[in-house]
């Protein structure tokens, strides 16, 4: 009960973020380089549909651990190494290891499994916007636990973004075409509601750490479970026979989408502000939407788009105009 009360206190305690003054010089490659966020999360779902094919043919569960397995032995040693190069520190207290191990089973091992499995069998517009409502989902979740309240700002952007996404889930469950359709739109949903659970369960940890190294912990640990778990239907895949355009969306599924994308994104929330990098993170829907269009000839109904508008509308709405821990942590990876 105690470790419990120091956690919640702990969570309660604003971040400070090193943002810097009006009259600092932020230069334009600075906006280029974060210009480049949406667009490797949001193909980040086209390269999902390409290794799909790959990956599940020891089944569809199998094949989404088969592909974790796999991205994480790349991920895991390229966020370590980074973290070295950034940081030059690799150390976490004692007494945090007990909840970062719990920390990284829910928002890794759980979220990473949601979300590959519901881009396999979803849309890549429903994926990406579903994974994007994230902010709705924290929001909820601090005002149940007394942590941060809901501004009726936020409750009005909070019932329009889910009218939103209820427009693209009713309209989802009519199409026919995808696979285990409704079980995918599902699992982005939980997706959705893990990463949410990241941004606000991450707070405490936030209190002592940077984001690079939290997120490169939790990395490493759910490492060590998905690797072993998807090792067998990893080494099913005909490795020899892949297409170059499946390594290359294996590479980009691994390094670029998860790990070079967030050290851009939390090094321009340490530059110009959380809420002006936030901006970004709304197209990468839009990018992912446009992207299957053009590549994989996937066509939302008319519904859906009108649905990504108004779930788009909401989440302006709910994100909270002072940039705590929680939108400081949504902020990350929407399209990891």
């Amino acid at each position: 009960m105690a470790k419990a009360e120091q956690v919640s206190q702990e969570a309660e305690r604003p971040v400070e973020q090193p943002v810097h003054g009006p009259g600092h010089h932020v230069s334009p490659w600075t906006y280029v380089l974060l210009a480049t966020v949406p667009l490797n999360w949001g193909f980040n779902f086209i390269s999902l549909k390409v290794l799909k094919a790959s990956f599940t043919v020891a089944g569809p569960l199998a094949g989404v651990y088969g592909l974790l397995s796999a991205r994480y032995v790349l991920m895991a040693v390229a966020l370590l190494l980074t973290l070295w190069v950034l940081e030059r520190d690799l150390t976490i207290r004692r007494e945090h290891w007990r909840y970062l191990l719990g920390f990284a089973f829910v928002t890794v091992v759980l979220y990473q499994g949601c979300f590959a499995a519901g881009v396999f069998y979803t849309l890549a517009a429903e994926s990406a916007l579903l994974i994007s409502t994230a902010p709705i989902w924290a929001a909820i979740i601090n005002h149940i636990l007394g942590w941060e309240r809901l501004v009726l700002r936020q409750a009005l952007g909070t019932l329009v973004g889910f009218l939103g996404i209820a427009a693209v889930i009713v309209s989802g469950l009519e199409q026919r075409e995808v696979e285990y359709h409704a079980i995918g739109l599902g699992l982005m949903v939980l997706a959705g509601i893990l990463w949410a659970s990241y941004a606000v369960f991450s707070k405490p940890l936030l209190r002592h750490y940077s984001p690079l190294k939290v997120t490169t912990w939790i990395h490493t640990i759910g490492a060590m479970v998905l690797i072993p778990v998807g090792a067998r239907a990893a080494l099913a895949v005909d490795w020899p026979n892949m297409s170059a355009i499946t390594w290359v969306c294996l590479l980009h599924f691994s390094l670029l989408a998860g790990v070079y994308a967030f050290v851009v994104w939390f090094r321009g929330v340490a530059t110009i502000g959380s809420s002006r990098t936030v901006l970004f993170q709304y197209c990468v829907p839009i990018v992912a939407t446009l992207a299957a269009y053009f590549l994989l000839h996937e066509v939302p109904t008319v519904i859906q788009i009108v649905g990504i508008g108004v779930t788009l509308l909401g989440l302006q709405l709910a994100m909270p105009r002072r940039q705590s821990a929680t939108a400081r942590g949504v902020a990350a990876m929407p399209g990891e």
